[in-house]
């Protein structure tokens, strides 16, 4: 009987624990269901009931939202930036995080301690002189967004970066130049393929990031985005619901997809910086 107690007593916690992370998943999910139950109704339909079902499918809201928002240029226009940005962070941070790691000098400590400094500077501090300054090197247009995401990830990539290349055994690169391999066939070919899990994080939370951007692309293009493009539908004086539900919609299933697909390196990733820390 001894053991009956405390064994009953453990169920009873888990269970508790397990309709309490069911609430919470519920009032997470709850939006994203509104979203897409409110795409499928008429624009005066959720004026009048937001919270009601749709009577009948109606998919006049995604025929809308697809010609007013141009939904192909903009999505061509998002999913490059997203591209090129993320892939531009990983690549510079890596390179510059594995020098800083390699190179035993004073100057790497200060440089990656400047890193570090950078993750607690607001965006909105610098937004104002980040335009002036694209205004500057005339990069106000949406090619021009990628190299400012370069600049604004790439200090948190570096300080996740740093931290997994340190792990890597340096017996590795050592054996790789003994044979006569350089610096980049080492990194490109030793270094990077051992820290890919946190490559995929570093991934997935760059292109969410960069994908869902709003302020950097007001600033900077002003449009060509699919958040910009999202704008037209709340007017001033008047909001198009259904349209404005159904371009949410469509935007996300992209990205998240992406993170879906990606979601078990992010967990790796997560448990190895945990087991390295």
């Amino acid at each position: 009987m001894t053991y009956l107690k405390p064994l009953s007593e453990r169920k009873a916690k888990e269970t508790a624990l397990s309709i309490t992370l069911i609430v919470f998943a519920i009032f997470f999910i709850y939006p994203l269901f509104f979203v897409v139950v409110n795409s499928f109704r008429p624009n005066a339909d959720i004026i009048i009931n937001p919270t009601g079902l749709p009577l009948k499918l109606f998919m006049g809201n995604y025929v809308q939202a697809w010609k007013e928002m141009q939904f192909p240029r903009v999505f061509l226009n998002t999913l490059l930036v997203t591209v090129f940005g993320t892939g531009g962070i990983i690549l510079f941070s890596a390179m510059c995080a594995y020098g800083l790691v390699r190179n035993n000098f004073k100057i790497s400590g200060i440089l990656y301690a400047l890193f570090a400094f950078a993750l607690v500077i607001p965006f909105q501090i610098i937004m104002v002189t980040l335009g002036v300054l694209a205004s500057d090197l005339h990069l106000m247009h949406v090619p021009g967004l990628i190299p400012m995401y370069w600049g604004l990830g790439c200090p948190t990539a570096i300080f996740m970066f740093h931290g997994f290349i340190k792990s890597v055994p340096k017996e590795l690169e050592e054996s790789a130049a003994i044979d006569g391999a350089g610096k980049f066939y080492i990194f490109f070919r030793i270094v990077f393929p051992l820290i890919k899990t946190i490559i995929s994080t570093i991934a997935v939370i760059d292109a969410l990031w960069i994908w869902n951007d709003f302020l950097l692309p007001l600033i900077v293009a002003k449009q060509g985005t699919i958040q910009l493009a999202q704008m037209r539908f709340n007017g001033q004086f008047m909001k198009d619901y259904g349209p404005m539900c159904a371009s949410l919609t469509i935007s996300s299933i992209p990205i998240i997809a992406f993170y879906l697909g990606l979601q078990k390196y992010i967990i790796k990733g997560i448990a190895a910086g945990a087991v390295k820390g």
